[in-house]
């Protein structure tokens, strides 16, 4: 009678705890992020994460920690990862602000039917950029004096900006290729992740290139998953969106000078 209570209470104690555990298990995820450099977010060029990887996978990869998942990362250029995601090639992409046209591609973390903005990976402010003697000119409205057209990063959302603004662009890959366009007079402007671009200013020694203030736009980014994922995963994907909301800035604060150096 003792051991059929025993089991009885055994099996009932295991009905409650293990849904608990379910969570924190061991579980895969492949996420994709683009192939081209965007210091301090993410580095390196290629197929290669690379070593240190940037502070948008430092953040990720954290959360991913605390909640037991295994990431499993892949890098494709920007247009192929949306294709890669709708195909269900890999559960996730990163990162990357919202566009309702994205919508059809996965699925963003949400809060009373908008985007959630806490739960973003980051957010990044997007400058021109301009040839020390140029007359090229922005008030935050118009952008004056354009001879050629901006040079911008292939499939960014701030091209949407442009678009709306009626300024004519051409798309690169990369940053330092913009700012080779740029110094080479084959573009009149570039337009960036600000941060970005200063890296690559103080890096490659960049006199002649200047910011054109003020600021265009702030965005904020973040890991989209799959539908298909999100339907079959929907408690791990809502906790992995919170974890990242609970883990970023302390990861940022820590982090943000050792990519500094």
């Amino acid at each position: 009678m003792k051991k059929r209570v025993y089991r009885s209470l055994l099996l009932f104690s295991l009905s409650f705890i293990l849904p608990f555990f379910s969570t924190a298990m061991a579980f895969t995820i492949k996420l994709c992020y683009p192939d081209n450099e965007s210091p301090p977010w993410q580095f390196g060029h290629g197929d290669v994460v690379s070593d240190p990887p940037g502070l948008s996978i430092e953040v990720i990869q954290k959360a991913a920690k605390e909640l037991g998942i295994t990431v499993i990362y892949s890098r494709l250029p920007t247009n192929p990862i949306f294709y890669s995601i709708k195909k269900n090639e890999v559960d996730g992409i990163f990162t990357f602000s919202h566009l309702p046209e994205r919508e059809e591609f996965g699925i963003y973390p949400m809060k009373e039917g908008k985007v959630d903005q806490e739960r973003r990976v980051a957010s990044m402010t997007y400058s021109f950029y301009k040839l020390k003697n140029s007359d090229v000119s922005w008030d935050g409205k118009k952008l004056s004096n354009l001879v050629l057209n901006v040079g911008v990063n292939r499939g960014y959302s701030i091209i949407d900006k442009l678009k709306k603004l009626n300024i004519p662009y051409e798309e690169s890959k990369g940053n330092e290729n913009l700012l080779n366009k740029l110094e080479k007079l084959r573009v009149s402007s570039i337009i960036g992740h600000t941060i970005s671009i200063d890296y690559y200013i103080a890096k490659l020694k960049l006199k002649n290139v200047v910011k054109l203030k003020p600021t265009v736009m702030t965005n904020d980014y973040y890991v989209i998953f799959s539908h298909k994922f999100y339907k079959e995963n929907k408690k791990v994907s809502e906790k992995f969106w919170d974890k990242i909301a609970e883990v970023r800035e302390a990861v940022l604060d820590q982090k943000i000078k050792d990519y500094s150096k």
